[in-house]
């Protein structure tokens, strides 16, 4: 269905973040899950990321009224050994009382044709399997590429937090301290070392991790901790505090990001790593712990279950591909999770 003429598009103009992020709230507060937004995290999540295009912001508009977005970012990814441009769909939004007369279809038409104009080598997106608009995603040519899984954890203020015994040995000589922008760059090597086992990572230059961890503190409460043995990083993670909806009640719940270890399946520092973000997270009042992995990451999946998390949901990672490159090769690996297209 084509929108009547009485509809406007256009791009974004300053001005516009307030209109774009109370639509967001009004299309996914009616979810029986659902993560409200704040004006402050809108304007880190888009006017302040490092690359941020303007271009990239779809908008129907009636009457001088912003009925449906739909933004578009870009990321590098390191696929199949070969470093890919990206495309990533978020925030497809309508009023719900327009639901259904194909204004995020027209959007989303949009987002594609430009992602041509770039010449990007695909647009990806991130849906709920069982969701309606998973079925419209496939019409437009988007395949499923990646499951990531939803794990969570009860905090109960009488539990022993994991790795108390670490704690009480002084973590086997090792020391937690929190990051700060003097060591980011060292930080960040470590980082980047880390993940570049993982599909769909780019190393992330000291600009987005300064955008992601510390910029991000005016929007919500962040906080990561680095674990140091003999002066060396041996890994690191990032907790969160966010406000979710779940079935009509507030649950302030910690997001554990991030984590990494130096040494492969270094189960002592992960065990250390844990132990601190919970506790923090315990101190913060929160009453549950959410952790989001790659569904065939198998060491951090055992990792998580052994120390009580329980796989809850899980989305799914579309990709439409602009490019000969093939995803479905790729898709077979263990893949990088991008939290800040996952958590809105």
């Amino acid at each position: 269905m084509v929108p009547s003429s009485d509809y406007k598009l256009r791009n974004y103009q300053p001005g516009d973040e307030f209109q774009i992020n109370s639509l967001f709230n009004a299309a996914f507060g009616r979810n029986s899950v659902f993560t409200p937004r704040s004006l402050d995290f809108w304007v880190w999540r888009y006017l302040e990321m490092p690359g941020f295009d303007p271009k990239g912001v779809f908008i129907l508009e009636k009457g001088g009224r912003i009925v449906s977005s739909v933004i578009e970012t870009f990321r590098k990814a390191k696929l199949g050994g070969e470093v890919l441009n990206l495309g990533v769909i978020d925030d497809v939004s309508t009023q719900p009382e327009l639901w259904g007369k194909g204004l995020a279809s027209k959007l989303l038409e949009e987002s594609i044709k430009y992602a041509e104009q770039k010449s990007l080598d695909g647009l990806t997106l991130y849906a709920d399997p069982e969701g309606h608009a998973h079925k419209i995603y496939l019409k437009y040519g988007f395949v499923d590429a990646k499951t990531f899984h939803f794990y969570i954890k009860t905090l109960s203020q009488d539990e022993p937090l994991v790795g108390e015994e670490e704690s009480e040995r002084k973590h086997n000589g090792g020391v937690l301290k929190l990051l700060t922008k003097e060591n980011l760059k060292e930080y960040a090597e470590k980082f980047n070392k880390a993940y570049t086992r993982m599909e769909a990572f780019y190393p992330l230059g000291i600009d987005v991790l300064n955008w992601r961890l510390f910029e991000s503190e005016k929007a919500f409460p962040s906080q990561t901790w680095i674990f140091r043995s003999k002066q060396e990083i041996m890994g690191g993670g990032t907790l969160r505090i966010r406000e979710i909806v779940a079935f009509g009640s507030n649950v302030k719940t910690a997001l554990l990001e991030y984590m990494f270890t130096t040494k492969p399946k270094d189960t002592s520092t992960a065990k250390i790593i844990l132990s601190k973000l919970l506790e923090e997270a315990k101190m913060k009042g929160c009453s549950m712990a959410l952790c989001i992995i790659s569904s065939n990451c198998d060491f951090e999946s055992k990792f998580l279950e052994s120390n009580g998390f329980s796989k809850v949901a899980e989305d799914i990672q579309m990709i439409k591909p602009l490019s000969k490159f093939d995803f479905s090769q790729s898709a077979k690996h263990c893949w990088y999770t991008p939290y800040e297209h996952m958590i809105g």
